[in-house]
């Protein structure tokens, strides 16, 4: 009989959860199934692949996540740096929550697995790729042209990734307050039609 579905996704938050908590290459099956509660015969029934299998499930799954929490707050806010602060926000109070202790599960499994396993590399992109759909969508629809909605988009993301770092080394939230501020100065410069930079 087969192993019931709820092992599988126990599988993946717990994989998604200690993967933001201590990275990939630190985080082994028998910790994910430790933690998940799950049978040893359930991992390998929903992953033949191992923990690559894993790995690239994983980041698909957190970055959905992300993607829904993005649109459900665009469907509210049609500023979009009013949207990015806000979301910011949300990450800063996350990261104050787990004591600084979690960071992005997405960014700590790409850098310890890209180029080397594809099927991981090609969820990052696409979870990225879904983030920055939704902030160059919601910029577009606010005015800014098309190839600077996205530019903005796409740079959102990095100040984003880099503020849940700093936050995580220096142990305060500040950095993710900071670019929350410098990001809806730049929106509202584009809006203005203005570069945004001196």
């Amino acid at each position: 009989m087969p192993a019931p579905r709820k092992h599988r996704e126990a599988i993946l938050a717990s994989a998604v959860k200690l993967f933001r908590r201590q990275g990939y290459a630190a985080t082994g099956l028998a910790e994910i199934l430790s933690e998940s509660g799950a049978p040893k015969g359930s991992l390998y029934h929903y992953f033949p692949g191992g923990k690559s299998e894993i790995g690239a499930e994983a980041v698909t799954v957190a970055g959905a996540k992300v993607a829904g929490t993005l649109d459900e707050l665009a469907t509210r806010v049609t500023d979009p740096g009013e949207l990015v602060a806000q979301y910011l926000t949300l990450m800063a109070g996350w990261m104050a929550q787990s004591g600084f202790r979690d960071g992005c599960p997405i960014t700590t499994t790409l850098l310890e697995t890209v180029p080397q396993h594809e099927a991981i590399h090609v969820a990052g992109r696409a979870a990225f790729g879904s983030w920055v759909e939704t902030i160059a969508r919601v910029a577009h629809d606010s005015g800014i042209a098309p190839d600077r909605a996205a530019t903005l988009a796409r740079f959102s993301i990095s100040a984003l990734e880099g503020a849940l770092i700093q936050c995580r080394v220096s142990g305060d939230e500040s950095p993710l307050v900071e670019a929350a501020v410098e990001l809806q100065a730049l929106f509202q410069a584009a809006r203005a039609g203005r570069s945004g930079f001196v």
